[in-house]
């Protein structure tokens, strides 16, 4: 289940993406994936976090998208890396404690801790992502968080690409995921914005609806 925000927002989100520079469309040279998947666009959402403004408004967002949602939860964990810092600012906002999951497994040293914090078995806890593309490190850090005890009852994140694997790795753990805006809607403005032209978006439609093909041997 995907719960989306107005489209009012999901269109300032766009735009506060495409104004700090944090998505950037490259097909002639496709970046690589944490998947291991190659792909013509790249949101860098760690961007967001250097202006004071940006910052607090998208958090804001989020706050409201997870009021909206009326999930029930304790404990917000932010997923590693770029989940951390918006996990721990939302956790301020939402009043709630704050963990989060280490990527790759357990560290290898101290107490060989994956998940990081404070926390009792059976807690219930939201995830936090900064963008949803094949929703690999958000299924490992859900069963990660339910091998730990916890209860998982949602995922939220800046940017979903909507993917189909992505939906149904999350739909196989029973997770919903919201997302302040989407694929679809970046593409839209990013035509409007004249940032793309119409074989760019025919392109960036293409791999999003086929993103093996980018990957494949020539």
């Amino acid at each position: 289940m995907v719960l989306l925000p107005t489209k009012e927002i999901q269109l300032e989100v766009a735009n506060l993406l495409l104004d700090q520079g944090a998505v950037v469309v490259s097909p002639a040279k496709p970046f690589t994936y944490a998947s291991g998947l190659k792909g013509p666009i790249y949101s860098d959402n760690r961007l967001l976090l250097s202006d004071y403004n940006v910052r607090r408004r998208v958090v804001q967002l989020l706050g409201e998208l997870v009021r909206a949602s009326e999930v029930e939860f304790k404990l917000v964990a932010g997923v590693a890396t770029a989940g951390i810092p918006y996990g721990a600012l939302l956790a301020e906002q939402l009043e709630r404690g704050m963990i989060y999951l280490r990527s790759g497994g357990a560290k290898r040293h101290g107490k060989q801790n994956q998940i990081e914090g404070r926390y009792q078995a059976g807690d219930r806890v939201i995830l936090i992502e900064d963008l949803i593309n094949q929703a690999g490190s958000l299924e490992s850090a859900a069963l990660a968080a339910m091998d730990g005890g916890l209860e998982v009852t949602a995922a939220f994140s800046i940017v979903t690409y909507q993917m189909d694997h992505a939906a149904k790795r999350l739909a196989k753990i029973n997770l919903p995921a919201y997302s302040l805006t989407n694929f679809k809607i970046l593409v839209e403005v990013a035509t409007q914005r004249e940032l793309i032209d119409s074989a760019g978006r025919e392109l960036l439609n293409q791999w999003q609806q086929d993103p093996s093909s980018w990957s494949a041997p020539i």
